[in-house]
C-alpha cells in the first residue's frame, strides 16, 4: 500500500537525483534567496507585530494613567470645597466679616467721609478778599463784644 506521502517524497526525490551537477549550486543560490527573502519578511511582520503590541500597551497606560489623574484631580478638588466650606463656617463663629460684607463697609466709609466734607465746606465762612473788609468786620463786631462783656460782669 503506497500513501499519497511517499509517492510525493518519491517523485521529490527523483528529481533531485535527475538534476546536473551544473543545477545544484545554482539552486542551492536560489534556496539561499529565497530563505533571505522569507527571514526579511518574518523579521519585518515581526517587528510590526511587536511595535503594534507596544503602541496598544502604550496606549493602555495612558488612558488609565488620565483616568487615574482625573479622579485625582476630582478628589482635590472636593477636598479643597470642603477646606474652604470650614474655614469660612470657622471664620463666621469668631466674627470675621466677608469680602462682601467689608467691601460694603468701605463704600459706606467713603459715602460718609464725602458727606463730611460737603458740610465742612457749608459750614466755614467765607474769609474776606481785602485787608479793608477785615478791618470792617472787626469794627463791627467790637461792639457787640463789649456789650456781651458789660452783661456779663452785670450780672
Amino acid at each position: 500500500m503506497v500513501t499519497s506521502r511517499s509517492r510525493t517524497r518519491k517523485t521529490a526525490d527523483s528529481r533531485a537525483g535527475r538534476r546536473t551537477p551544473h543545477e545544484g549550486p545554482k539552486a542551492f543560490q536560489d534556496a539561499v534567496v529565497e530563505g533571505l527573502k522569507l527571514l526579511s519578511q518574518s523579521g519585518t511582520t515581526a517587528q510590526r507585530r511587536v511595535r503594534d503590541v507596544f503602541e496598544t500597551a502604550q496606549e493602555t497606560l495612558q488612558s488609565r494613567v488620565g483616568g487615574a489623574r482625573e479622579q485625582a484631580q476630582e478628589t482635590w478638588d472636593n477636598l479643597e470645597a470642603l477646606f474652604q466650606d470650614r474655614v469660612q463656617r470657622a471664620m463666621h463663629q469668631l466674627g470675621v466679616p466677608t469680602a462682601e460684607e467689608i467691601r460694603a463697609l468701605t463704600r459706606r466709609v467713603s459715602e460718609l467721609n464725602d458727606s463730611v466734607s460737603r458740610l465742612n465746606l457749608r459750614q466755614r465762612p467765607a474769609k474776606p478778599s481785602t485787608p479793608a473788609k477785615r478791618a470792617r468786620r472787626k469794627a463791627a463786631a467790637a461792639p457787640r463784644r463789649a456789650k456781651a462783656k458789660r452783661s456779663q460782669t452785670a450780672g
